[in-house]
């Protein structure tokens, strides 16, 4: 790994270790750490109408934790007191970059169920 990327990757974990939010799996019960980011609502129109879903990309920095999320893996976040889960529909792992991001829609705030 080149200076910079090191020098790169310590910068992230570091911000991740001060920003970072904890989720769970809840296919493993494993908690880990990642930079949580809104995105905005996925809008399709569909036969059946609007499909608004909430969205969130999900930054994790640690190659171990990333490796144990897979494709429909459940998370549940905790933000301010409110727990949602979220499903992984979406996994970018580019060699280039030090995170893998994920994308994941909004089941159910979990307090609600």
């Amino acid at each position: 790994m080149s200076s910079l990327r090191d020098v790169l990757s310590d910068v992230i974990a570091d911000r991740q270790s001060f920003t970072g939010d904890q989720l769970v799996n809840l296919r493993t019960g494993k908690t880990f750490t990642a930079e949580v980011e809104e995105i905005q609502d996925i809008e399709l129109n569909t036969e059946l109408g609007r499909d608004a879903r909430e969205a969130v990309l999900i930054h994790v920095q640690d190659i171990g934790a990333a490796a144990d999320q897979n494709m429909g893996d459940r998370l549940l976040l905790t933000l301010s007191g409110v727990q949602s889960i979220l499903q992984i529909v979406r996994r970018k792992d580019n060699p280039g970059s030090v995170q893998t991001e994920f994308g994941c829609k909004k089941i159910v705030d979990a307090t609600d169920s």
